[in-house]
């Protein structure tokens, strides 16, 4: 080997780095390299740094941790994410793993993912295994110019973006839903039954991750007053979102109700039709049987 060769990996690295800001006063952002970041993620006086990391890199943990940035209850709640939702707030920091929508390479998906996070008074350093719609939308705001106060803001603006893509799928969901309509009322059932039945599946999962970050958020408000962003109107909007879920639901499972009910009147016509056809052909079926069997006495 020979003596001039680098090492694989360099201190300067950044584990799972997938980008970074730093907000300036007035609250502009300027993209940064990875060999920008400070490795104690500091910045001068009156700005502040977004570090977003890919989480599948396993060193993320131990390199925040030699940063000295956060404390160390942050730090051992990154290290052991729970697999439910959860935020939690501490002295001077928050940390938390809520839910998203993931973003696929060809566009929005409707599935969830995780998205966690560790905020402190000056940095937020979000981290996720699966690419995510929130982070993809913020950093096309960002280079086109959106300015953010501070990291609070910015963390509010990622459960945002995550409130209004569950109201994009929602019209998606709703939009199938009437096409179900139009079709049942039509009577032209076919496989309406399973697209019902993929709408309320896709529903109650999607209601139930919404569900449980509207919970969390709210016992975040509740229990820690210092916790660095206001959600009330963020909590007004999941209010409104747990409605349209349920009206949703009710409407899939009102409509596969109606199309079983349809499927099952359209086997009974089927199985009267039959039963007219067995009764008109049973009296001569049994002459053709008797009469085909040799029988003494019938001429």
């Amino acid at each position: 080997m020979s003596d001039n060769s680098q090492p694989l990996v360099s201190p300067a690295d950044v584990p799972g780095f997938v980008c970074a800001y730093r907000f300036g006063p007035d609250g502009m952002a300027r993209k940064l390299a990875e060999t920008d970041i400070d490795p104690e993620l500091s910045s001068p006086e009156g700005e502040w740094l977004w570090l977003h990391l890919n989480f599948i890199d396993q060193r993320c943990t131990r390199w925040l941790a030699r940063s000295g940035t956060f404390s160390g209850l942050a730090i051992d709640f990154i290290e052991h994410i729970p697999t439910y939702q959860l935020i939690e707030c501490f002295a001077a920091d928050a940390a938390g793993s809520v839910a998203d929508l993931r973003r696929d390479f060809d566009g929005e998906t409707h599935e969830t993912c995780r998205l966690h996070f560790v905020l402190c008074e000056n940095v937020l350093v979000t981290l996720r295994a699966k690419p995510i719609r929130s982070a993809e939308l913020i950093r096309r705001q960002l280079d086109a110019g959106r300015p953010l106060e501070s990291p609070a803001q910015l963390l509010l603006a990622f459960f945002g973006h995550y409130a209004q893509g569950i109201e994009s799928v929602l019209q998606d969901l709703a939009a199938e839903i009437e096409l179900i309509e139009d079709r049942v009322l039509e009577e032209r059932v076919s496989d309406e039954r399973r697209r019902a039945v993929i709408v309320r599946r896709e529903a109650a999962m999607l209601h139930r991750q919404q569900r449980a970050l509207r919970r969390v958020l709210s016992d975040a408000q509740r229990s820690a007053p210092r916790f660095p962003a206001d959600l009330s109107d963020l909590l007004e909007l999941h209010a409104h979102l747990d409605q349209e879920f349920e009206q949703i639901e009710q409407r899939a499972r009102l409509f596969h109700d109606e199309i079983d009910a349809k499927l099952a009147a359209e086997t009974n016509r089927q199985l009267y039709r039959l039963s007219v056809l067995t009764a008109l052909f049973l009296p001569p079926t049994l002459v053709g049987g008797l009469f085909g069997m040799n029988l003494e006495g019938i001429p």
